[in-house]
């Protein structure tokens, strides 16, 4: 192995929820095969630290708030597969003392993210005055911004003797699907209406999905600075100039 790193943040994974039940073999492959890999690459060359990033999906549709030592009931091929890699990353930290730290973030959002998620794909569609189809909306979820999640991971990575936990890194504000189309057309100027009710249910939806992170802030000093207007403010300015160039991959 010609690189010897001392900090590895582990984020590659398969991600899609809904996709996921027609991609199982790719979550196994890339979510439980390939963290298993990494582990087994690293182990021989003396790492400092090793943070695995599982998701909240992993609690699936037990009672909120979901707390690290609480139940989980994972509902998708996605969660199932990232909860094995967490399984095994804590096989490791146990049976072996690996300096492993597990993470479970919080949905993020922010510039540049997939245009197959809600909020790219909610303002893609009402910049160019697309219609927007949704579900009744009523389902919950969290938003964090990136730069907020991004300094919980830093945290993760450089705070001493937490080898072995488990965060959750949430900002434990629960919105409606509902409530955050109409936040981010609201924003917008409103030049289109979601169309809800036009799409059925999932059967397999989590019903409500926000973080009890006081472990984090307690033991991380990490707060999420972001509001939710705020974070989604930037995140239009920056699809706005980039559909504005042409040519993007926001743009369909």
């Amino acid at each position: 192995m010609s690189v010897r790193p001392e900090y590895v943040l582990h984020l590659g994974a398969y991600t899609h929820v809904g996709k996921s039940w027609q991609r199982v073999d790719e979550c196994i492959q890339a979510n439980v095969q390939g963290t298993v890999n990494l582990l087994m690459a690293l182990e021989p060359h003396g790492y400092v630290r090793f943070v695995n990033t599982g998701t909240s999906e992993i609690y699936g549709d037990v009672d909120v708030p979901f707390r690290e030592d609480g139940p989980v009931h994972p509902i998708s091929p996605y969660s199932v597969s990232k909860q094995a890699a967490e399984q095994y990353c804590q096989l490791f930290s146990e049976a072996r003392s690996w300096p492993i730290v597990r993470v479970r973030p919080f949905n993020a959002y922010g510039p540049a993210q997939s245009p197959d998620r809600i909020i790219p794909e909610i303002i893609a569609r009402a910049l160019q005055g697309r219609p927007i189809p949704m579900t009744q909306g009523r389902q919950t979820r969290e938003f964090n911004y990136v730069e907020d999640l991004a300094d919980g991971f830093v945290r993760l990575l450089t705070t001493p003797g937490i080898d072995g936990e488990l965060f959750n890194l949430g900002c434990g504000q629960e919105v409606s699907m509902r409530e955050l189309a109409t936040t981010i057309l609201d924003l917008l100027g409103n030049p289109v209406e979601a169309d809800f009710g036009v799409l059925p249910e999932r059967p397999t939806e989590i019903p409500r999905m926000y973080a009890d992170s006081a472990k984090a802030r307690r033991v991380l000093g990490w707060q999420p600075s972001t509001s939710l207007e705020e974070g989604l403010t930037r995140t239009i300015d920056w699809f706005r100039r980039e559909l504005a160039g042409g040519g993007s991959p926001f743009a369909p």
